[in-house]
């Protein structure tokens, strides 16, 4: 496997998680329901632009867009996002969840990390089929079909031009570059293409779109049709704030039941207070007040700031901080709601079960973890699930988390 990862990115950083001694077991309906969502979650992405621009028109309460781009100058607010063609307000082709437990959706990214990490976990089951059985569910790599459809979501060869800047993992950015190159994609800066060439362009996120020395080139070709943005050239699919407007008095009556059951309660902190899952409108004093286990939620930074919204670097599950240390907290997430950065407070969500890891010194270790699932998605549909296992109720790639995909 690191050899795998050497040869392909020339890096040293090998793989880095453990590998699960099986690949994860998913019964048909479970998996089923991670196919089906995909259509919900492109209905969400598809309302809350509407609902967003729609704001930005003066046709929807103004409070919606600021919830987004409170506080932003013109080049990345209101003045940029009304100069935007529909062509350029397109909702992310290829994205990733997050589900505490299957059907629980609390974030979604686009393009989101990870990647390469389904892809190589399927090529070690592909070398090891004594040890980890024959493909049941899915019907090939993640990267050979990232290929077919990306060629049939753009009607001709893709010619790709894939930023790596914010990428939490870049070596994993630059394996999935080599995974398409092998398949015939080209990439700017790795094939013999000229940067007009490009017709797909691909980020970690807005900011490393928005501040690049070709914005205006890809801008302008994305308006004449040459060119499609993979994430597109806004934060808003960046903010987890996002995720409460089907929770949100001022937005619910756009979102349809069926969109909302998507996610675990979320809501918007406020000065005033916040909605609980109960439908118990709280203060924050009142809710520091509370019992640990009644303090079952999850406090999230919600704004697109690329210094806070990725790695669970501001998340904190309330229920394992004291009242003090809890109202801390508060204090400094009112300060940042009065500086036009949001935060969300989110239905915690578990799914404790046992895990058992292959290590580095061919043994095997067996925890009581929790699991995270991330479906992958690409415009055709679900590609692949993995499931990430942790001891931490704050499950994310870090270097011990337990790794395995549905095979």
């Amino acid at each position: 496997m690191d050899e795998d990862i050497r040869h392909r990115t020339r890096a040293t950083v090998g793989f880095t998680n453990e590998i699960a001694s099986r690949p994860y077991p998913m019964d048909e309906p479970t998996l089923q329901g991670f196919r089906d969502r995909h259509a919900l979650i492109r209905k969400f992405y598809e309302t809350t632009r509407d609902v967003f621009m729609a704001s930005l028109r003066d046709e929807a309460d103004p409070a919606i867009a600021d919830s987004v781009l409170s506080g932003q100058p013109s080049c990345r607010g209101r003045e940029h996002h009304l100069r935007l063609a529909d062509s350029q307000l397109s909702t992310p082709l290829f994205f990733r969840t997050d589900e505490a437990a299957p059907g629980a959706i609390i974030e979604v990214q686009c393009p989101g990390s990870g990647w390469e990490m389904a892809e190589q976990l399927h090529r070690v089951y592909q070398e090891f089929p004594g040890d980890f059985g024959k493909p049941k569910h899915f019907r090939g790599p993640l990267l050979g079909q990232v290929a077919e459809s990306m060629r049939h979501q753009l009607g001709r060869e893709p010619i790709v031009h894939h930023l790596t800047n914010n990428a939490s993992r870049p070596h994993g950015v630059v394996y999935t570059i080599q995974g398409l190159r092998e398949r015939g994609i080209d990439h700017f800066g790795w094939d013999s293409v000229h940067s007009r060439d490009c017709n797909f362009v691909r980020g970690h996120d807005f900011y490393d779109v928005r501040y690049n020395n070709f914005f205006d080139q890809w801008l302008e070709a994305c308006e004449g049709g040459a060119l499609t943005f993979d994430h597109p050239p806004t934060p808003l699919y960046d903010s987890k704030v996002i995720m409460a407007w089907p929770f949100w008095a001022t937005t619910r009556q756009y979102y349809p039941d069926e969109v909302r059951a998507l996610f675990p309660h979320t809501h918007i902190v406020t000065p005033e207070g916040f909605r609980l899952a109960d439908g118990t409108w709280i203060s924050v004093e009142e809710y520091c007040a509370m019992g640990r286990s009644a303090r079952a939620y999850y406090l999230k930074f919600a704004g697109h700031d690329p210094n806070l919204n990725w790695g669970s670097r501001a998340v904190f599950h309330s229920g394992s901080q004291s009242g003090v240390a809890a109202r801390h907290l508060f204090e400094r997430i009112l300060a940042d709601s009065r500086k036009g950065r949001p935060w969300v407070i989110q239905e915690a969500r578990m799914y404790p079960e046992s895990a058992t890891a292959v290590t580095r010194a061919g043994t095997e270790r067996s925890l009581t973890a929790y699991t995270k699932f991330s479906g992958f998605y690409t415009p055709g549909g679900l590609a692949a699930v993995m499931a990430l296992q942790a001891h931490s109720r704050k499950v994310h790639g870090a270097d011990q988390t337990v790794v395995s995909i549905v095979h």
